[in-house]
């Protein structure tokens, strides 16, 4: 292919300089100046465009999520260590009388309860009857309480979340009255109730649905109301369900579990060191993706290449991850590629040579053997006077023998020199091809053998070299008069397809041996083992070298009954003849 030189003042949109009378240093600058901006622009452009399959990627990926991480572990103990400053201590407990309904509703209170977990060592629990105020069961057997229905109303129900103040105040009259508020933090819109209470415990006012007719709370009402106002760190609480008799009850509890709590300064180390576990996770976790996806590659690739030069034949290797290291292996599986498939060529080339410098070296012995012996006998006078024009002719014929194997060689070398060339023209081949056989049926007749031309009047052209097509019908019915016995027949037909002209030439002889069909186009292959019709073995290798330069193909099919051996010669048609047909 012909190289384009570009010239030098070319802008990068193809366009040439105008021929303005610049001065040399003028026009330097500014061929400076335009690639130093198109250096920029693809630098931008490779920055701001990345393929997320590449290395890069992959890296920026990696260091950003390891990144979030980081960041998100760090704030997750600020916040924790924020919230846990304003917490003086931190309840773990995660069971409540809820979690154990069932029992209670089966009346299994002891053992399946654990109220030390549950309720704390100096807790206790209370079964009580709704309707009629009895203890149907207790845990503390040391204790005689009783509860009047207005008393378990002054207790708090389990799970409403509702907070209670009371605030004292004095009035006018030097007496205390009682304030005492009720606010939910369940989420609802609940707004908060109160009651004011005077200072023996009479109810001056209030919201409190509860409580909306009564009059006087008795001692034990207001301590049950303000439990846990006046018992820091425990909780009075009752719990309603049915028994499976049916009963109305109240688990009545105090939830003492004061002791089942831990400060929040273990509470942020035991924080600390799970987020640290999770961060040293996480890292373990980049390390082994940044080992899989780029030392491995990198490893493979190198000891390939460490193991490059040791052995003839090289195994190319199997890898799917980053964009860039599969483009990476797939040029060093393409080089390999290259060098088993140029190892193969030249183990080739090498054994075809050895086979030629066989057969050409068989070919050429016993013929010089021969013409030698006879000389020999001439000239020592051993060759009888009338004997002597036979040997001389044997001499000779062995001698024409030799110039033609010398001269196909040449021939066939000559094929494969680059400046070798073929003639072609467009030709009819069905009318070459019956000018061919025309010419030859002389031939045929005086050797003894029939030719049948089975040809149509169709016109198929081709672009054809005609003395090198020749050559290639001459070595075809030379190998038919060699290997086939007298009174064979020859038949050459031909048929259009695919835009290709097909040319078979059959024969009803003796055919090729299975051993030579697969080698029969190699060089110096003949059909007989034993070269006892002293074939050079060149005639078919030249026969596909001249098709194959014609753009064509030649093959040996398979018999088909009629014919023994049969030959396919396939030519591209011109495109005028395909307009015709």
């Amino acid at each position: 292919m012909k190289e384009e030189k570009v010239n030098e003042g070319a802008y990068p949109d193809g366009g040439i300089e105008a021929a303005e009378p610049w001065s040399a240093g003028q026009e330097t600058e500014e061929k400076d100046l335009s690639r130093r901006q198109l250096r920029k622009l693809k630098k931008l452009s490779d920055i701001t465009h990345f393929d997320n399959h590449s290395f890069l990627a992959l890296l920026v990926r990696s260091f950003s999520s390891f990144t979030l991480i980081t960041v998100a572990a760090t704030l997750l103990i600020v916040l924790i260590a924020s919230w846990a400053s304003n917490n003086s201590r931190i309840n773990v407990s995660v069971q409540d009388i809820a979690d154990y309904e069932m029992e209670l509703v089966n009346n299994t209170y002891s053992p399946s309860i654990p109220i030390d977990v549950i309720l704390g060592s100096e807790g206790w629990l209370d079964i009580v009857d709704i309707e009629s105020g009895e203890i149907l069961y207790t845990t503390d057997k040391s204790a005689e309480r009783t509860y009047s229905p207005d008393e378990l109303d002054c207790i708090q129900d389990h799970g409403t979340g509702i907070t209670i103040r009371s605030i004292s105040f004095q009035t006018p009259d030097g007496s205390y009255n009682y304030f005492i508020s009720k606010s939910y933090s369940n989420g609802t819109d609940t707004p908060d109730e109160y009651l004011l209470l005077s200072s023996d415990l009479k109810k001056l006012s209030g919201t409190m649905k509860e409580f909306e007719d009564k009059e006087t709370f008795t001692n034990r009402e207001f301590e049950f109301l303000l439990y846990d106002l006046s018992h820091e760190g425990r909780y009075m609480r009752k719990y309603a369900f049915t028994s499976r008799d049916g009963k109305q009850c109240y688990a009545v509890y105090l939830d003492a579990n004061e002791d089942e709590v831990t400060p929040p300064w273990l509470f942020i180390v035991i924080t600390i060191i799970g987020i640290v576990g999770i961060l040293i996770t996480a890292l373990g976790f980049y390390i082994r993706y940044i080992n899989k996806h780029v030392q491995r590659p990198i490893n493979a690739l190198g000891n390939a290449m460490a193991e490059f030069a040791k052995s003839n034949y090289r195994e190319k290797l199997n890898y799917i991850g980053s964009k860039d290291f599969e483009q990476l292996v797939a040029a060093f599986n393409e080089m390999v590629g290259l060098l088993n498939a140029s190892e193969e060529q030249r183990l080739a080339l090498e054994q075809d040579r050895q086979r030629m410098l066989a057969g050409l070296s068989h070919d050429l012995k016993t013929p010089m053997t021969i013409i030698e012996g006879f000389a020999k006998a001439i000239r020592d006078g051993v060759v009888r006077e009338e004997d002597k024009q036979k040997y001389l002719n044997l001499i000779i014929a062995k001698s024409e023998y030799m110039s033609e194997l010398i001269n196909e060689f040449y021939e066939y070398s000559k094929l494969d020199h680059p400046d070798f060339k073929l003639n072609t023209e467009p030709t009819d081949i069905v009318e070459f091809v019956r000018s061919f056989l025309a010419a030859k049926y002389d031939e045929f007749d005086i050797q003894g053998y029939e030719i049948r031309a089975e040809l149509s009047d169709d016109r198929l052209t081709v672009a054809l070299d005609r003395e090198q097509f020749t050559r290639v019908l001459d070595n075809l019915v030379s190998n038919f008069f060699k290997y086939t016995p007298k009174g064979s027949t020859l038949t050459v037909g031909e048929r259009c397809e695919d835009g290709k002209a097909k040319i078979y030439v059959m024969d009803n002889g003796g055919g090729i041996p299975e051993k030579a069909r697969a080698d029969i186009f190699a060089p110096f292959v003949v059909a007989e083992e034993s070269r006892s019709k002293q074939g050079t073995g060149l005639g078919l290798t030249v026969c596909k070298k001249i098709v194959e330069m014609h753009g064509g193909t030649i093959s040996l099919l398979d018999p088909d009954g009629q014919h023994m051996t049969i030959f396919e010669i396939c030519i591209p048609m011109l495109a005028e003849n395909n307009e015709q047909n």
